[in-house]
């Protein structure tokens, strides 16, 4: 079974930021449908993280079926 970092999500509360347009922010139940930083976006992910009070998750995926 192979287990692979796929990038970060910004975690707020129970629920998964999914991204910002100009007035709202989009947050989901799911980390599937968050959006998702890679390894050269993390300063954007903390950043996001420390303005809506939210902590920085990892998501792996595996193959296993």
């Amino acid at each position: 079974m192979d287990i692979d970092f796929i990038g970060y999500v910004v975690k707020i509360g129970n629920y998964y930021f999914g991204g910002r347009t100009q007035n709202s922010i989009s947050i989901y139940k799911k980390a599937q449908r968050a959006e998702i930083y890679n390894e050269n976006e993390l300063d954007i992910a903390e950043r996001v993280a420390e303005d809506f009070g939210g902590t920085i998750r990892k998501i792996y995926v595996s193959d296993k079926e």
